[in-house]
């Protein structure tokens, strides 16, 4: 079998350099793994890639009463109890997005073999089959018990409805709602808190059926693995069987139109200003590392135009930053501001993006922003959740994970090269959460 990466993403593109060996496991799973010696513990996420649509929330649950047991550990202290038995090995799973990806992930973490004196990785791979494949039965053998499920799914509620005591959250939420009303992006990675309220249990069971029967997955595995024993271990979470994999729609693109504004009013003292960009530049493209660094001069870092100019030198914020979604072509920035400053601030924004579009930019600010985004590049490999981060991004998006070219590239980026990357960012939409 030919070991290279097959991307899920909608621009495929191989590369020698990568930092994952991987290959297709069976139908619809691909390995990736990163050998290293520089870890005690073998780190291994599975990831479920699906649509961000209106079954997010039904996705979001099951990890969560995955969690709470199987039929063999029948509640949540058994599950941890064997886990520490396995010398403090822990499996968890969550949700999250990356650009319209809805990712439902399950990441374990163990000691490894040599360590452990025995074939650990082995025993943790038939207990995460297990808690993937066996959850704990009601009193009619259906998954998930009714008890639990109304649990879980309360939590989850609450924390769909916590977003509007976080006023910067709930901020960009609004925005996203505002600037990608038409676009899966603005639906939250758990779902909205009524699509979650009227869920069932059949509701739920169907997508955890669906998502181990016929969603796209990949595992990530980080440590001191041979290409056999990561075969071996991926063989035994069962997931070799599968047929009719689903398919993933493309991520939907839109150009910036007409500015859209909102304001907001709530009892608050600081004002929340949230403004969307649109970019044509998206990551795969040869553009994208001068975005990347574009954006770090322009708000990424703390030595950024915004924090210079808006914070510093004019004092019109109490924070401001920028943020860029590679994979969709989005970027934002977020101001925390007295009302009364609102119109300045906003000007002020703009005109540090216009003087970028010019190439009016500082070489020094320029060299120190490149510094810090090579730097936290090179301090990746010193971090298993950070490697799988970064491919997992780059996978999706259809680009290698070649981690030494992407630091090379960002070195050769010119500061015309910045300025041709701001001109392809612009305002879509304003949110304002005021007083």
């Amino acid at each position: 079998m030919v070991e290279r990466l097959l991307p899920l993403g909608d621009n495929p593109r191989l590369s020698s350099k990568q930092l994952f060996r991987s290959w297709d496991q069976s139908p619809g799973f691909r390995v990736h793994l990163h050998r290293t010696r520089s870890f005690k513990t073998i780190s291994a996420r599975l990831v479920f890639h699906a649509p961000l649509d209106a079954g997010s929330a039904a996705r979001a649950l099951v990890p969560r009463l995955l969690g709470r047991g199987t039929r063999k550990h029948p509640s949540l202290r058994d599950l941890q109890v064997a886990l520490d038995r396995h010398f403090g090995a822990s499996l968890r799973g969550g949700s999250r997005k990356i650009g319209e990806r809805h990712l439902v992930q399950c990441s374990a973490s163990w000691i490894n073999d040599a360590l452990a004196g025995s074939d650990l990785t082995a025993t943790m791979g038939d207990f995460w089959a297990a808690w993937l494949h066996d959850p704990l039965p009601d009193d009619d053998g259906l998954a998930f018990r009714e008890d639990l499920f109304e649990s879980e799914r309360k939590v989850l509620s609450d924390d769909a409805a916590a977003i509007f005591d976080d006023k910067v959250q709930y901020a960009r939420h609004k925005l996203l709602q505002l600037m990608c009303k038409s676009e899966p992006y603005a639906r939250p990675s758990i779902g909205h808190k009524q699509e979650i309220d009227s869920l069932t249990r059949d509701d739920v069971r169907g997508a955890w059926q669906a998502m181990v029967g016929h969603a796209p997955a990949d595992l990530f595995l980080v440590g001191n693995l041979t290409v056999a024993q990561a075969r071996r271990f991926a063989k035994r979470l069962a997931l070799h069987d599968r047929s009719s994999i689903a398919r993933l729609p493309k991520t939907t693109h839109q150009k910036a139109g007409r500015v859209r504004t909102r304001r907001e009013s709530q009892d608050i003292t600081q004002a929340n200003l949230e403004m969307g960009f649109r970019t044509s530049v998206r990551m795969g493209q040869k553009q994208m590392p001068a975005y990347v660094l574009m954006n770090a001069v322009f708000g990424g870092t703390p030595v950024s135009k915004l924090f210079k100019h808006v914070r510093e030198e004019h004092s019109l914020c109490y924070s401001v930053h920028s943020a860029a979604e590679r994979t969709k072509g989005l970027l934002f920035v977020h101001a925390g501001i007295e009302e009364q400053n609102y119109a300045k601030a906003r000007r002020l924004i703009l005109k540090q993006l216009d003087d970028l579009k010019a190439g009016k930019m500082q070489k020094e600010f320029v060299e120190m922003a490149r510094g810090m985004i090579v730097s936290s590049l090179r301090a990746l490999p010193d971090s298993a959740g950070g490697i799988i981060d970064f491919a997992l991004e780059r996978l999706i998006a259809g680009a290698p994970a070649d981690l030494d070219g992407l630091v090379d590239d960002l070195s050769a980026v010119t500061q015309k090269q910045i300025a041709r990357a701001a001109q392809t960012v612009e305002l879509d939409s304003v949110f304002l959460l005021r007083s």
